[in-house]
């Protein structure tokens, strides 16, 4: 059909797609999704988005899902990107290949290495290639039937999300709608995507399209019939017109019951009698084709049908019958009718058909191509066939696909491999299910321990099995597990053993049992006569928590904390259960190079590909934007962490998002928001003793914050009990002496609150971080009230003012200002105003509201609402544009778009009073104003 009739009734779906090409060559793109049943018109419209993009003057990259193709890693996104890598010159392909996005090649040329396993490291190399192509112009990604993409494409596709409405990026996908959850339901429900999904033809676009197939002069009745029969699908309409013109008789001239005979809707049955009809040499090229699918090549498809004159009759018979499209291509008119030829394939003959297509790829094609064939095979305990998966599986690994990995390795074991094969390819299914699925990998790692053949093989399975039954939340388990595999060991061997310690200290710190469990193991890792880097790395990291913990030694804590993080920055030792420990230290204490630290950490964590370090990375970096105050900041980063990582699924992220999410909502008086976030990051997840206890403490303030003293005290002082119970007397991450003498001091228990406040602020001066130190003056002030109050007060002031703590010294100003306007009028004011403008440069409403109402009671008139001070974001840009850099620079450096560069720059030249970069390099260079937090 010509372009004029496939878009038949679709001008609104047109308008849409020419408005979004539009947008994008203007730089903001968008996405739209074209999603309806099979027959629909999808495919016409994704051509049509193709034409519609070019003439806006985008470049046009194209792919089409196959079900083929659809467990191999990044086949679509291969499909858009190799045309243009390997088609380039010299010159254009160091352009595209510039910075991350010279990994690019690993994914696309089978004969390099790639990314690491992890999707996160494909999706920054690939988001990177294609930033640098858009820097030529606009882009259009078209993809027809998305529905059969694979997984790691469409996670791409929704990795891309977040930053296409400020880029000049256009994504147009065509596919059948999808009830099941996944990344293609995922991209359907997001907000920045739009979905057409065209409607059926009306009674009159029906007819027109019966007319142009079956001539001006058919029926009336025919075309009444055809559009009830089949509800005005457009494929369906067309092959029963043609059916119908075939046969003649009552059938054309629209008698229901003779058109319901040629199959209807039923296109199976209609292709299973139209193939009837064919010789057999026709019959099997179509089976040929379906079963090697779109990327059918004319030598591969000519051996399996019989020789290259059996294939060129065969063609030639299909194109007659309107089953290929002719052309030379062997190619379908419909994925449809793929479906129904591939579907009517005998399910032995359907394997036979693949695994001798396996065999004559194996030649000369990469081992995941073979593979895919593989995957449709029944089992027959083959050999080649387990080795021909395993090494497909090794490929997709070291190309960052762990999903297609995993896929052939379980079709491997389907096999079976050999009893002694068997337990090294359980083992590898767990060690790759590690990287995206960790239930899976519990299950895999349990059967691959008990088919080990040895202690030590057991235990090395056993370390990485606790690992992720860690991550799922059941620490105590892992410790069973992980005491049970000590026991077995025995002596020689000592590296083994120290792991196993490590990760039995990791879990008891997050069960509160460092005290027993935890110490014991520490005594004798600390005895040990010899560790290697890396368990002296994570001895480190332990002593550092246990210093702040326990001991409240804060200058022991942080230069261990410290020693850490050199050793992990120099390369001397890797991400492990410990990586979060040093940075919960250094958040505590108020150490000055905390951020700097963790927005390197974060970038690396991306690039790198881990979703677990990348999720672990971006909550401990909200946790310290919100440590200072930036609430803004705070929010913004763990959302952006949450948009990243849940893409692959981390089982404790939404805890950790929802956590800081409450706080931050908390912090801005936002009460519901923040028992929502709550809310979610409690449901449906196992969590340990630790994580619990922050909930419930989180709880406890939320209670306070609602006026249920009561229930607020209860529920601190349970808290309290169990960190007790293990020693932790640190107040900074978790002040549930604060929260209970408060709760007490609104029930009127005066001693009680007094004896909780007096212990708190005891606690902090031993530890003494600002942060810590002034909330705890700030509270033994409200409780003691009277005489003592202004002096506590002040003290707390002048104690968070060494510290970069600002929403804790706008709470601190505030209630001293409060307090002493009446005496000190000048001073009690002048805090006031101060804590205002902290308050709103925070984000903190609420104390902003209670700040202004304050001066207005004070009799002063608040000032306007102004930010003077620069958000730590706005820093980074401020630092970097100094520099020289341009903006695309920063934006690829800092990992966001272009339009937020400008925005940062806007509010920095306004904040700062000036208007150009070299005013605002002298403004920084001649104030005290370029500090990061």
């Amino acid at each position: 059909m010509d372009h004029e009739l496939s878009l038949l009734e679709r001008d609104a779906e047109v308008g849409r797609m020419r408005g979004l090409f539009a947008a994008a060559a203007r730089g903001q793109g968008g996405v739209v999704l074209i999603e309806g049943p099979a027959g629909i018109g999808k495919s016409a419209l994704a051509g049509a988005a193709r034409r519609l993009a070019r003439t806006a003057g985008c470049r046009v990259l194209g792919a089409r899902g196959s079900r083929l193709e659809q467990r191999s890693g990044y086949g679509v996104l291969r499909q858009l990107f190799e045309p243009v890598v390997l088609g380039a010159d010299t010159a254009q392909r160091v352009r595209l290949l510039r910075g991350p996005a010279h990994r690019a090649l690993a994914l696309l040329d089978s004969h390099l290495d790639g990314p690491g396993p992890g999707d996160l490291g494909a999706f920054h190399v690939l988001h990177r290639l294609l930033v640098n192509l858009a820097k030529g112009g606009p882009v259009a990604l078209v993809v027809d039937d998305v529905h059969w993409a694979d997984d790691p494409s469409l996670r791409m596709f929704l990795h891309l999300l977040p930053g296409m409405a400020e880029s000049p990026l256009a994504m147009v996908l065509a596919g059948r709608a999808s009830a099941a959850p996944g990344p293609f339901s995922e991209l359907a429900a997001d907000p920045s995507v739009t979905v057409l999904r065209p409607a059926p033809l009306t009674p009159a676009g029906t007819a027109r399209l019966v007319r142009a197939v079956g001539g001006e002069a058919a029926d009336t009745r025919l075309c009444a019939a055809c559009h009830r029969l089949t509800g005005g699908n457009p494929l369906f309409v067309r092959e029963l017109a043609a059916a119908a013109g075939a046969a003649g008789g009552t059938a054309a001239e629209g008698d229901e019951q003779a058109l319901r005979a040629l199959g209807g809707p039923a296109l199976s049955q209609w292709m299973g009698a139209v193939l009837a009809h064919l010789t057999p040499e026709a019959a099997r090229v179509a089976q040929v084709c379906a079963v090697l699918g779109e990327e059918a090549e004319p030598r591969l498809a000519a051996e399996l049908a019989g020789g290259p004159e059996t294939l060129a009759r065969g063609h030639d018979e299909l194109v007659a019958a309107g089953v290929l499209r002719g052309g030379g291509r062997l190619e379908f008119v419909h994925d449809l009718t793929r479906h129904a030829v591939y579907s009517g394939i005998a399910v032995v003959e359907r394997s036979r058909l693949h695994r001798r297509a396996a065999e004559l790829l194996a030649a000369g094609q990469p081992a995941p191509l073979v593979a895919a064939h593989l995957l449709e095979t029944l089992p027959s305990g083959d050999g080649w066939v387990v080795d021909t998966l395993v090494t497909a599986a090794d490929h997709a690994s070291s190309r960052g696909a762990p999903r297609s990995a995993l896929a052939f390795l379980e079709r491997a074991l389907q096999e079976p491999p050999t009893p002694e094969a068997t337990a090294g390819l359980v083992r590898m299914a767990g060690e790759i299910a590690y990287w995206f699925d960790w239930p899976a990998a519990i299950g895999y790692l349990r059967r691959a321990a008990a088919l080990a053949p040895d202690a030590a093989g057991r235990a090395e399975i056993t370390e990485l099995l606790a690992r992720a039954v860690i991550i799922n939340g059941r620490s105590a388990d892992a410790i069973t597990l992980m005491e049970n595999a000590l026991t077995e060991l025995g002596d020689g061997h000592a590296e083994l053993e120290h792991r196993l310690r490590m990760q039995i200290i990791a879990a008891a710190a997050t069960e509160l049992d460092l005290r027993h469990t935890g110490a014991r193991h520490l005594a004798v890792l600390s005895a040990a006569p010899r560790l290697s880097d890396e368990a002296r790395c994570q001895l480190d990291a332990f002593t550092a928590f246990w210093a702040a913990a326990i001991d409240l030694d804060r200058d022991a804590a942080v230069s261990a904390a410290l020693r850490v993080l050199r050793l992990r920055s120099s390369g001397m030792a890797e991400q492990d259960a410990s990586s979060s420990l040093p940075y919960l230290v250094l958040i505590d204490a108020d150490h000055d190079d905390t951020l700097r630290r963790l927005d390197r950490d974060w970038s690396a964590a991306r690039e790198a590909g881990s979703a677990f370090v990348a999720s672990v990375t971006g909550h401990l970096r909200a946790h310290a934007l919100l440590a200072r105050g930036h609430l803004t900041e705070a929010e913004a980063g763990i959302r952006q962490a949450v948009r990243l990582v849940g893409r692959v699924p981390v089982p404790l992220a939404p805890v950790y998002a929802g956590e800081i999410l409450a706080e931050v909502h908390l912090a801005q008086g936002r009460l519901t928001a923040a028992a929502e976030a709550l809310a979610g990051a409690s449901a449906d997840v196992s969590l340990n003793r630790a994580l619990h206890c922050r909930l419930d403490l989180l709880a406890a303030r939320m209670d306070l914050a609602h006026g249920r003293a009561e229930q607020a005290v209860r529920r601190a002082e349970q808290v309290g009990r169990r960190f007790l119970a293990d020693g932790w007397l640190n107040p900074a991450p978790h002040p549930w002496r604060m929260v209970a003498a408060l709760g007490k001091h609104a029930l009127g228990a005066r001693d009680a609150a007094l004896a909780l406040a007096a212990e708190d602020l005891d606690l902090a001066r031993r530890w003494g971080a600002p942060r810590t130190l002034g909330r705890a003056l700030r509270v033994a002030a409200t409780v003691a009230g009277g005489r003592d109050e202004p002096e506590l007060l002040e003290e707390a002031v002048r104690v968070l003012r060494t510290g970069p703590a600002r929403l804790e010294l706008a709470a601190a100003l505030h209630a001293f200002g409060r307090r002493t306007w009446r005496q000190h009028p000048q001073a009690g004011r002048a805090a006031l105003a101060e804590a205002l403008r902290l308050a709103e440069e925070c984000g903190a409403a609420e104390l902003a509201r209670r700040a202004r109402s304050a001066l207005t009671e004070a009799g002063t008139r608040p000032p306007e609402p102004h930010a003077a001070r620069l958000t730590p974001g706005e820093w980074r840009v401020a630092r970097l544009a100094a520099r020289g850099r341009t903006n695309r620079q920063i934006a690829q450096e800092l990992n966001v778009t272009p339009k937020t560069v400008e925005t940062h720059l806007g509010n920095i030249y306004r904040k700062l009073g000036v208007r150009n970069r070299t005013a605002m390099a002298r403004a920084l260079a001649a104030t005290d104003l370029d500090h990061p937090d």
